[in-house]
């Protein structure tokens, strides 16, 4: 009886409140954080420069080799319809929209959970997603996960649907989240075999399956066609073909796996940690509790959901395998991992006395929990903003410089944008020592110098003089990071006296910074001598 009291109907305008309620707080939370003053970099750069190519020169871009062109090509509307002229108010649109799309996940994850559980615990899904704590920080970056995830949960809610119009239509959104980002073409996949698997027994409705896979076939075919007119490939079935080319090549190769770079024993291992990681703290619970629950109960469409996961979570094996260890790729299962932590409360809501008291409890030290993790596990924004200010001052400086200045180095490629005026369209790119980099309208241009195996600082001046070599970063990094090819650079830091030939033209904590860098110009006649 006490479970039924947890458990009365909300009414409809109890419901909006809540959800309107759990929607502010994303926004508010997020808002909290956000790095209003630190450009983008990397990925994201790159995501940014193709939507504003495109919505400068109104075609789409041939310079750039981008297979996930989706979620650039909905920035360029936003770019073209606005009137800044600053760099950082055309990264506020992209982070904005990351935003948008990370907190808004919440309404799918929603009626997807209605699927599985009752409304009531329904509503409590989208909470424990929008407020993990590697969800906010994702939504800060500006790339294409919260803008994936999104369609990919729209198009669960409706493939899980009892209604076959709304599951042909989740096949049209399955097309969408593959031009997002390919590796969604493994669960469609997956929703594929499930359909069949329904359909079974009922061999008139395959005809279903027909028009979900033409349907899918219809929406990826159009910008299919534009990646393979700017780019030479469709940016789908090419990147899995190839991936799958590559794994048959090391298992008929398996002889020669020391020079090969797919290791499935090292990708289980390492998915086993990061998976384990990713359910800290909000999951580490409850979803292994929702997954026995739902085995022993054996309902048919929490195992359809749990294929599903499974199919999403194979690129991250793969990309696991290949010594790439990014969390990101576990992203996309956040939300199947809240449904089933939801699943558990519901369980336990028939099993507890006085359940509506102590069930909020729980879900108050759960986001409490996950809050205290993002707030102790926060990105030093403080760091980054000074990386991005010295970056602009050794632009000022120096036109060529070492190439291990990294990953503070990232933030040079946005320093140069600073004083551009835009909307513009991307910098023209140059080729040296086998590496991309961008040049300046105004003329400047920074070359990076590898250090091409050389290990001591006499050898690497001289192989860097004909290159372009004018100056030498070196930061208090440098002294800590063991795996950087060039630490003959270490020595220059601590020992600048040393060094008669390096003039130090710039100190960052003479000039206020907590972040220390030095850049020395190289006197080349001293040097010399």
């Amino acid at each position: 009886m006490s479970s039924l009291i947890f458990l009365e109907n909300f009414s409809k305008s109890k419901l909006i409140l809540y959800f309107c309620l759990i929607i502010l707080g994303g926004f508010i939370f997020r808002y909290l954080y956000f790095p209003f003053d630190i450009p983008l970099v990397l990925d994201s750069l790159g995501y940014f420069w193709y939507g504003m190519d495109l919505s400068v020169i109104g075609r789409f871009p041939i310079e750039h080799d981008l297979p996930n062109n989706l979620w650039p090509t909905l920035l360029s509307v936003f770019f073209n319809i606005s009137n800044s002229e600053e760099f950082l108010d055309f990264v506020f649109i992209q982070r904005n929209l990351s935003i948008f799309f990370s907190v808004m996940t919440s309404v799918p994850i929603y009626f997807l959970a209605k699927r599985f559980v009752k409304k009531e615990f329904a509503l409590v899904a989208p909470l424990f997603f929008i407020f993990e704590p590697r969800i906010i920080e994702n939504s800060f970056s500006g790339i294409t996960e919260p803008f994936f995830i999104f369609i990919v949960v729209s198009s669960l809610a409706l493939f899980f649907s009892e209604q076959k119009r709304s599951i042909l239509l989740s096949f049209a959104l399955a097309g969408v989240f593959c031009l997002i980002r390919y590796e969604g073409l493994t669960m469609t996949f997956g929703m594929i075999l499930i359909l069949c698997f329904r359909f079974k027994n009922e061999r008139k409705n395959l005809i279903y399956v027909f028009f979900a896979i033409c349907i899918f076939l219809l929406v990826i075919t159009p910008m299919s066609m534009v990646r393979i007119d700017t780019m030479g490939y469709d940016g789908i079935f090419s990147h899995v073909g190839t991936g799958f080319a590559h794994v048959s090549q090391e298992t008929l190769q398996s002889s020669e796996i020391s020079v090969k770079t797919f290791f499935p024993d090292v990708g289980i291992s390492n998915f086993i940690k990061l998976f384990g990681w990713i359910l800290i703290p909000t999951f580490t619970v409850f979803f292994p509790l929702g997954i026995f629950y739902c085995f022993r109960n054996k309902e048919i469409k929490k195992i359809e959901l749990i294929v599903i996961g499974i199919f999403a979570i194979l690129p991250a094996l793969y990309a696991f395998s290949r010594g790439i260890s990014d969390l990101r790729y576990l992203f996309v299962i956040l939300p199947i991992l809240s449904i089933f932590s939801v699943y558990t409360l519901e369980v336990f809501s028939y099993k507890l006395k006085r359940p509506r008291i102590k069930i909020l409890l729980i879900i108050i030290v759960i986001i409490a929990t996950s809050l205290v993790f993002f707030q102790t596990n926060l990105p030093d924004y403080e760091y980054e903003r000074e990386s991005y200010l010295l970056s602009q001052k050794i632009y000022e400086i120096a036109s060529g410089i070492n190439e291990s200045y990294y990953p503070e180095g990232a933030y040079l490629r946005a320093a140069l944008l600073s004083d551009t005026t835009f909307p513009t369209s991307s910098v023209q790119a140059k080729s040296d020592t086998q590496i991309r980099y961008p040049i300046n309208y105004s003329g400047h241009e920074m070359i990076f110098i590898s250090s091409n195996g050389i290990d001591n600082i006499e050898d690497y001046i001289t192989y860097g003089s004909d290159k372009g070599l004018t100056h030498l970063v070196v930061d208090e990094r440098f002294i800590y990071d063991s795996k950087r090819a060039d630490d003959f650079l270490d020595d220059v830091f601590e020992n600048e006296e040393r060094y008669s030939y390096l003039i130090k033209e710039f100190d960052s904590i003479e000039e206020g910074y907590s972040y220390h860098l030095k850049i020395f110009k190289i006197d080349f006649e001293k040097f010399m001598n």
